[in-house]
């Protein structure tokens, strides 16, 4: 049987690619390598990434790639963010640590309600079996827990803190973008085994909920790019929904007919 979903992904996929990417990746490009070094050689973080691949279920494309581009953009916001506070490299160093660790565990219980809270109560049970102090711990599990979107996160009492969570937020909602409409949305249809003429009758309505998120962003580089990546993620899925009109235009019309028949 044809995998419907996996067309709709690769098509999906076509159309952002008429797109050029968001300009946090060329304007940002330093404190993006900075932070994939982290993630390349911390050992750390290479032992929290290995702990992930083994526990991490592909919620809703909620999976291992997910948890890394969080991670690993999370890391280029606390090493911008982190300037500003007047941190000199080696502190930004430790900061972007905890923020990846936190990337890596921020969906662990993604299929439960409040789902951050839980996330963070796993975690929080994952950390005691590693040797990172109790204060950088709370980091982490404060910055997952703050990770919910249009909830009031909760102020954290230390300015590193606060930028570990801001920054986790912000590279957590980038994948509202793009992102969703190439693969979070697909394998969320996929899981449920929903048709997808569903799907198109509540894409507008879908469409106003992400453009929300534009005024949720944290951090300034998040506030500064954020928006971006949404309205990219918008632009992409207009395109997207018109080519799945034209795709399902059968579908469509049989359920409409099926509609007009019941009444």
């Amino acid at each position: 049987m044809k995998d419907i979903y996996a067309e709709m992904i690769a098509a999906s996929r076509d159309i952002a690619a008429s797109f050029p990417p968001p300009r946090f990746y060329a304007c940002c490009k330093e404190s993006l390598n900075f932070s994939r070094s982290i993630f390349a050689e911390n050992q750390q973080v290479l032992r929290f990434r290995e702990f992930v691949l083994r526990e991490l279920k592909d919620d809703f494309g909620h999976g291992i790639d997910h948890a890394e581009k969080v991670a690993v953009e999370g890391g280029a916001l606390v090493y911008i963010e982190g300037e500003k506070l007047s941190l000199g490299d080696s502190a930004r160093r430790e900061a972007g640590t905890l923020v990846q660790i936190a990337g890596l565990l921020h969906d662990l219980r993604r299929g439960e309600k409040n789902h951050a809270q839980s996330s963070a109560s796993a975690a929080e049970k994952i950390l005691a079996e590693f040797s990172i102090a109790p204060e950088k711990k709370r980091y982490i599990v404060e910055a997952i827990a703050n990770h919910e979107a249009f909830v009031e996160p909760k102020k954290i009492d230390s300015p590193v803190g606060q930028v570990i969570s801001d920054a986790l937020y912000d590279s957590d909602k980038f994948r509202w973008g793009p992102d969703n409409f190439t693969i979070t949305l697909w394998q969320m249809l996929r899981s449920s085994k929903a048709p997808i003429v569903r799907l198109i009758r509540r894409f507008p309505k879908g469409m106003k909920g992400i453009a929300r998120i534009k005024e949720t962003f944290r951090t300034d580089t998040g506030k500064t790019y954020g928006p971006e990546f949404i309205d990219l993620g918008l632009k992409i899925g207009e395109k997207i929904y018109l080519y799945i009109q034209e795709r399902f235009a059968t579908e469509l019309r049989a359920e409409k007919n099926d509609r007009e028949i019941g009444r």
